[in-house]
């Protein structure tokens, strides 16, 4: 049974606007993530992993600019194009249907705001009226109901929001809404593991370990649980037996939220551990796309293949590969791995290869399978 998909990404160009010129960050690239599974999203530094999950998310930092392209994502509005969404939709989005952890933790919690405050101003951005709710059961299972208390949470669940915002700050009860706040907070620290939340929640980032801020980054992630999570490199600067334990947390995250997972990375070894499935970047290109264990044990595209081959092994030779990558400023026509390439052709120098299915879900972007030559 074909699982279905959640994100989409169809021809997608990516330019940035420099001083030393136009660079061509992503140049027609093709991507998709299922329901339930993790996909790696694997390749050097520097060949499009984060600009296609920040396009993904519509987050793409100036002088970047999406030029062509579409971005389908299944959500919760009508709108499923990322591209032609307002802003207003694409707020409503991020943190409800999409989340994304990033690699470093420290720069993206506010080090004058304890945990549970920055979790809870996630939630309550998008699950308030959730909360209001259970802070008017709270009130009435306290207090037999009838309160005024309680009426005025009523009058705020028929109001718009920001009346109800109004009649919140009016009528002081804001401790019954934090109180129900922070029974979520704890709810999710626990689910991403870890130990004492209670405490952990009235804690600043600066108290905070490495691991243990990146836990809290994951948990501000699951707090609407979104059908889609970007993690970017999130093992970045850990010590390897964190490192294992954020892995093991990702698996977890699939089994019990059934989230799809994007995982950008540039470690093969995390891709054969985690993923389902993988897509290999270079150079602002998808190259190659397919179950992980068909294509670490036969792999298509040259670049996939002189990949696996550098990876040193017992009694075998270090075999690096030769050249470096093209610049993106004004890149090389046609492929852009030719120059590096063994088994370049004339038609390489010239026109771009096509990304096409070669067998059953596995894609390729070479000549040496055919193409218009």
């Amino acid at each position: 049974m074909s699982l279905k998909t959640i994100v989409e990404v169809k021809d997608l160009t990516v330019n940035f606007y420099t001083y030393a010129g136009v660079v061509e960050a992503l140049d027609g690239v093709n991507v998709s993530l299922r329901e339930g599974e993790i996909l790696g999203l694997v390749g050097e530094t520097g060949s499009g992993k984060s600009v296609t999950s920040l396009s993904v998310m519509m987050l793409v930092p100036p002088p970047g600019r999406i030029e062509g392209g579409s971005i389908y994502l299944e959500t919760s509005k009508d709108e499923n194009d990322v591209l032609l969404m307002d802003d207003s939709t694409l707020r409503s989005m991020r943190g409800k249907d999409i989340s994304m952890i990033f690699q470093e933790p420290r720069a993206y919690l506010n080090p004058v705001y304890t945990v549970e405050d920055q979790i809870g101003e996630v939630m309550l951005v998008h699950r308030r009226p959730e909360f209001l709710k259970n802070a008017v059961a709270s009130l009435e299972k306290k207090e037999k109901g009838g309160t005024i208390e309680a009426n005025n949470y009523r009058r705020m669940l028929r109001s718009p929001r920001s009346l109800g915002t109004r009649l919140l700050q009016r009528f002081g009860s804001k401790k019954n809404l934090k109180a129900e706040v922070r029974k979520e907070v704890v709810k999710v620290l626990k689910s991403v593991e870890i130990p004492d939340p209670e405490r952990v929640a009235g804690m600043y980032p600066h108290e905070l370990s490495g691991g243990m801020a990146q836990r809290v980054l994951i948990a501000m992630a699951l707090a609407c649980n979104p059908k889609v999570l970007i993690a970017d490199e999130p093992t970045t600067n850990l010590d390897v037996t964190v490192q294992a334990q954020i892995l093991n947390l990702v698996r977890l995250l699939k089994k019990n939220y059934n989230s799809s997972i994007l995982y950008i990375t540039h470690d093969l070894g995390v891709v054969a551990q985690l993923c389902d499935r993988v897509a290999v970047m270079y150079a602002g290109n998808v190259v190659e796309t397919g179950d992980v264990f068909e294509i670490f044990s036969g792999p298509l595209h040259p670049y996939m293949r002189a990949l696996l081959d550098s990876i040193p092994r017992p009694g075998k030779g270090f075999r690096s590969i030769p050249g470096i990558v093209p610049s993106l400023i004004d890149p090389i026509s046609g492929c852009r791995f030719r120059d590096r390439c063994s088994y370049a052709m004339e038609i390489c120098q010239k026109v771009k290869p096509p990304f096409v299915e070669l067998k059953k879900g596995h894609f390729a972007a070479c000549y040496l399978y055919g193409g218009s030559q």
